[in-house]
């Protein structure tokens, strides 16, 4: 009896200490409240859905899935001992691989973003009771988003391929449109207020002139290499020929037809 009670009071301990530690440890961390740590957290999400999404993507994940015991058709030794206790429940693990995992995946976070989006539906400030929703929460969002992407895994694939793949076209299209009119909004930004400090700041002007010659060196590498890679094919020579051609026109009136 004694022993039982001393092993009690020893298991309170432990479960008092290593909650102190985790308390202790998660102080120290800073505050994801706010509306700029909220920002990196879903970057963070985003990053780790792409990350998954590339290792679905690699070429050697297949043979290292037929290593797993509980996959169908696999290789492993101990499947058969696996499957003695698990009652024959098997999993098909080419749903991880290839470009339907990624479609999959990818459908589960737009799910999520697209709940998210209607919850914060004409939140305008951080006062709204509905912005703890936005900046707390993280361990039930991340459970609740890859729920989703794992309940993905589970739909048929009929025609949610190529329904897919028109929405991944689509959509893929307009972020690029997007991202890049923020890049070239951002470079424009930079350039000029660099420009106005050079000429009180020496430091500046170094600093523009290096980010200049590593930008133009950049796009030769780029140009070179789409010459090296993507020109096998006649029209893709074409397309870059016309894609040089229409973006130097643009910003020199007096290089072409100044498109």
């Amino acid at each position: 009896m004694g022993a039982v009670l001393g092993l009690c009071s020893a298991a309170q301990c432990a479960l008092c200490c290593t909650g102190t530690a985790a308390s202790c440890c998660c102080s120290a961390c800073p505050s994801c409240k706010n509306s700029t740590s909220s920002r990196f957290m879903y970057a963070f999400m985003l990053l780790v859905g792409t990350v998954l999404g590339a290792i679905a993507l690699s070429p050697g994940l297949q043979d290292t899935l037929k290593k797993l015991p509980f996959c169908i058709n696999s290789t492993s030794t101990i499947s058969s001992k696996a499957l003695s206790f698990s009652g024959n429940l098997q999993v098909d693990c080419e749903y991880a691989l290839g470009y339907m995992a990624v479609y999959r995946l990818c459908f589960g976070l737009a799910c999520f973003f697209m709940l998210m989006a209607l919850i914060m539906l004409g939140v305008k400030s951080s006062r709204d009771p509905r912005s703890h929703i936005q900046n707390e929460f993280w361990g039930l969002k991340f459970l609740i988003c890859f729920g989703a992407a794992i309940g993905a895994i589970f739909i048929p694939d009929g025609s949610f391929g190529p329904a897919m793949m028109w929405v991944g076209l689509i959509g893929g299209l307009a972020f690029i449109l997007v991202q890049l009119v923020i890049i070239v909004d951002f470079a424009h930004s930079i350039a000029e207020n660099w420009i106005e400090n050079a000429e009180n700041n020496k430091g500046y002007f170094y600093a523009l002139v290096g980010v200049t010659l590593v930008s133009y060196a950049l796009s030769v590498v780029g140009i070179s290499l789409l010459y090296i890679y993507f020109t096998q094919v006649r029209y893709k020579f074409c397309f870059v020929l016309l894609k040089i051609f229409f973006h130097v026109t643009s910003h020199s009136q007096s290089s072409g037809c100044g498109l």
